[in-house]
C-alpha cells in the first residue's frame, strides 16, 4: 500500500469512528403508550438503561402517553410524525390484537418496525398458600364447572391475558367463553387482586411477575414457552403437560412513519450492538425475558405472521367477528 492509500485508509477510519461516536452520543427519546409501571413501560426503561450503560446513547428520555388502551399514544405518535421523526415508540402484541378487534384504526403498518426485543411468555399463578398444587387440578375443576374458578388478568376481556388463558383452557377442552374472567387495569392491579383473594388464578407475563415469584408470594403452575425457561426452571410448560400451547408477548421498538432512512439504520444498528452485549444478556436474565432480536424487515415479517396467527386464533375462540 502506498503513502496515499495509507493516508486515505487512516482518514476513512477516523471518519468512521467519528460517525460511530456521533451515533453513540445521540439522545434517544422513547414514547410509551401506557402509564408508568407494568411490562411495556418496564421494557422501555430497561432497554434505555442498557443503551446508556453500553454508551450506545448519551441519554434516553421517556414520555408516557396513556389512554384508550394504548391507542392515544399510538395516534399521537403517528399524527405528529414530524415531531417524533427521530423518536422511538415501544409496543407489544396488543398493537395487533386491538387492530384486529377494530379498537385501533392504526396498525404496525403505520409505524416503522425497528427491533423485536423480547418474548415474554405467559404464566398462570396462584397465591403461595393456594391449595392448587398443579395445572391439572385447575383444569379438572374448570372441566367440571367452567365458572368454578375466578381467573383474572391485567388487560380487558378479549385482550392479551384473557386470550392466553383462553388458549390454554381451550386446549384442555374447557369452553373459555364460559369461564369467569375479571379484567384489571394493568398487571400490578391484577396481582393485588390475586393476593387480596379477589381471584384464584392469574394469567400474566413472566417478566412482571418474577419479583413476586422470587419473594415466594405466588406459585407458577404452568408457562406457555416451548421449553422451560431458566428463571423458573422447575415450572413445566403447557406442552410438557399435554396441552400444545406456545405463546409469547413480543415487545419491540418502532420509529415514526416519517423517519429518515439514515436515522432508521442508526436505530437498527444501535440495537444490533446492544442485543449482542453482556449488559443486555444480564437484563434478559434479570427480567426472565427470552431474546427475540429481530431487526428491520425481519421484524416486519414476524409481525405479519403474528397478525395472521392471532386473527385465526381470535376468530376460533370467539373474540372477533
Amino acid at each position: 500500500m502506498n503513502i496515499r492509500s495509507r493516508t486515505a485508509s487512516v482518514l476513512l477510519a477516523i471518519l468512521g469512528c467519528a460517525i460511530s461516536g456521533a451515533a453513540a452520543a445521540e439522545r434517544v427519546h422513547v414514547v410509551i403508550p401506557v402509564a408508568a409501571g407494568g411490562g411495556l413501560d418496564g421494557t422501555a426503561r430497561a432497554a434505555g438503561r442498557a443503551l446508556t450503560e453500553t454508551e450506545l446513547a448519551e441519554t434516553v428520555s421517556f414520555e408516557n402517553i396513556a389512554g384508550a388502551g394504548g391507542g392515544r399514544g399510538l395516534s399521537m405518535f403517528v399524527e405528529n410524525a414530524a415531531r417524533f421523526r427521530e423518536a422511538l415508540m415501544v409496543n407489544s402484541t396488543p398493537l395487533i390484537l386491538r387492530h384486529l378487534q377494530k379498537l385501533y384504526p392504526l396498525s404496525f403498518r403505520d409505524l416503522t418496525p425497528i427491533v423485536g426485543l423480547v418474548a415474554d411468555y405467559g404464566i398462570f399463578v396462584v397465591r403461595s398458600e393456594s391449595t392448587e398444587s398443579d395445572w391439572s387440578g385447575v383444569v379438572e375443576r374448570l372441566q367440571a364447572d367452567p365458572r368454578g374458578v375466578v381467573v383474572g388478568g391485567g388487560s380487558a376481556r378479549g385482550s392479551l391475558d384473557h386470550i392466553v388463558a383462553a388458549l390454554a383452557l381451550d386446549a384442555a377442552g374447557v369452553d373459555a367463553r364460559r369461564v369467569r374472567y375479571l379484567p384489571y387495569d394493568g398487571g400490578g392491579k391484577a396481582m393485588l387482586a390475586l393476593l387480596g383473594k379477589e381471584i384464584e388464578l392469574l394469567s400474566t407475563g413472566l417478566g412482571e411477575t418474577l419479583p413476586f415469584i422470587r419473594a415466594g408470594e405466588v406459585r407458577v403452575l404452568a408457562i406457555t414457552s416451548p421449553e422451560r425457561v431458566a428463571a423458573i426452571e422447575h415450572v413445566q410448560t403447557l406442552t410438557e403437560l399435554g396441552y400444545p400451547v406456545v405463546f409469547a408477548n413480543w415487545r419491540g421498538m418502532f420509529a415514526s412513519p416519517a423517519v429518515d432512512d439514515d436515522v432508521r439504520e442508526r436505530h437498527i444498528q444501535r440495537f444490533r450492538t446492544l442485543t449482542a452485549s453482556q449488559t443486555w444478556r444480564q437484563t434478559l436474565e434479570q427480567y426472565g425475558w427470552e431474546p427475540l432480536h429481530l431487526f428491520g424487515e425481519d421484524f416486519t415479517r414476524y409481525l405479519e405472521q403474528q397478525e395472521a396467527l392471532l386473527g385465526e386464533t381470535m376468530t376460533r375462540l370467539g373474540f372477533t367477528q
